[in-house]
């Protein structure tokens, strides 16, 4: 097993806490399908990055080969694993670039699958065989600038008619602005400070996201102010 989090030093009871719940989801999740039709298992978001608090949730997505094998990984979910949220995908989800699991919601504000393969490497492998994005189509650059803002009007409409929180689409504006970025051929290291570091105009969008990404609080009025620039920012 790759256990990256052994080499960790000063952790924090988050940390410790989240530890314990990803060494008993990953060994649910291989217990869930069988040995040749499990590929791997990633890890990504705050968990890798050290950026948790105790509001954030631990992303493991295992890859399997098949779209059929998805949902007995999907029952791994409960609060047994909680905060860990395991979102598995598949071989034949990578090859055609399309998500095969329909949305909870309406209109789909998903990613598609090329956007983990972009991202690898800033996700650890904790299981199975490392995935080579080059097997696989993926998006230029201009492609997938023109599908977040797309993304991000869909997690606006949602926000607006009370179907998600004002974190996820928090979250979405540094994903789009990440895009908006790479599509300038500028680096960008991924993370929250990074994404914002990456931004030199202080009127960007980008600066207010990560002021209020750190806060424990936001007011209603600082939402507000923010979904009125985000409006803006999107045309």
């Amino acid at each position: 097993m790759k256990d990256f989090w052994k080499n960790w030093k000063n952790k924090t009871k988050v940390e410790k806490n989240a530890i314990e719940k990803v060494i008993k989801a990953r060994k649910l999740i291989i217990d869930a399908v069988s040995k040749n039709n499990l590929v791997a298992i990633y890890i990504k978001g705050s968990f890798v990055r050290r950026e948790m608090n105790k509001n954030s949730d631990i992303d493991i997505v295992p890859i399997v080969t098949k779209n059929k094998y998805e949902k007995p990984v999907f029952r791994v979910n409960s609060s047994k694993v909680y905060p860990c949220i395991v979102v598995p995908l598949s071989i034949q989800e990578f090859r055609t670039n399309k998500l095969f699991t329909k949305p909870n919601i309406k209109p789909d504000t998903r990613a598609k699958p090329d956007r983990f393969l972009k991202r690898l490497k800033e996700y650890k492998l904790i299981y199975g065989k490392a995935l080579n994005p080059k097997n696989f189509p993926i998006r230029s650059n201009k492609q997938a600038l023109k599908d977040e803002i797309k993304l991000i009007e869909g997690y606006l409409g949602l926000y607006k008619k009370g179907e998600i929180k004002f974190n996820p689409l928090l979250k979405q504006v540094f994903w789009l602005t990440e895009t908006e970025q790479e599509s300038k051929g500028i680096k960008v290291k991924h993370s929250f400070k990074g994404i914002n570091a990456s931004v030199k105009d202080k009127s960007h969008i980008i600066h207010d996201a990560y002021r209020l990404k750190k806060k424990t609080k936001i007011s209603k009025k600082e939402k507000e102010q923010f979904i009125k620039k985000l409006e803006s920012f999107k045309r």
